[in-house]
């Protein structure tokens, strides 16, 4: 019996097949990385509902509840959630919430898989009270541009079964905050996220955003 065990252990683990294998990996990586994510906005974080815009599989409200206590929903355009807690999936362009539902809002690298920036942006003024929390990959020239589409299109292509949005509106470090303050948004905080490894090809930059009037 011992000589079939390799072969059984491969089928279960999916080793021969790379693509199942790949995706394995990166939800790994991605509940790991949450907690990175998680530990980064929790100082910002006001009032106790909570918004995680774009959430995908649900990993950083999970990790969020754990540290917190705080209701939070996850929210976004598929059924991506592999983490407990409330999920809905809305249609990419009306949050099914009325004004001022959540205390704080995350959209943490969602903006640039959206054909619209702006009207996500607008939406989520809408629904929030207090606090925007943004994350976005950024660059600073055409080597970094290359790196940020090539690497976000490989990962997501392994994501809710090729369904995630191709990288569409990547933008330089000082643009996004010419669109915030174009919605009355104050900068609270702007900080660079991860090591110098880490920045060598991918730059995620926190913004935490205080609601200063009505949106445009």
């Amino acid at each position: 019996m011992r000589e079939g065990f390799p072969g059984c252990l491969f089928a279960v683990g999916g080793m021969n097949n790379p693509p199942m294998l790949v995706a394995r990996l990166l939800q790994a990586f991605l509940r790991r990385y949450a907690e990175t994510e998680g530990e980064a906005v929790v100082p910002f974080l006001v009032g106790g509902r909570l918004l995680d815009l774009g959430a995908g599989e649900g990993y950083v409200a999970e990790v969020l509840r754990k540290r917190t206590g705080l209701w939070i929903c996850s929210l976004d355009v598929g059924a991506f959630r592999r983490a407990l807690g409330p999920h809905v999936v809305y249609d990419g362009a009306h949050l099914p919430f009325g004004d001022a539902a959540f205390d704080t809002t995350l959209i943490l690298l969602v903006l640039h898989h959206c054909t619209a920036p702006e009207a996500v942006l607008d939406e989520s003024l809408r629904v929030t009270r207090h606090r925007l929390i943004v994350m976005e990959s950024v660059y600073r020239n055409r080597r970094e541009r290359f790196w940020l589409d090539w690497l976000d299109d490989w990962l997501n292509r392994y994501r809710h079964g090729g369904g995630m949005g191709i990288p569409l509106a990547f933008r330089r470090s000082q643009e996004w905050p010419q669109l915030f303050a174009s919605r009355r948004l104050r900068v609270v905080e702007a900080r660079w996220l991860g090591s110098w490894l880490e920045r060598f090809v991918y730059h995620p930059l926190l913004f935490v955003l205080e609601k200063s009037g009505p949106a445009r």
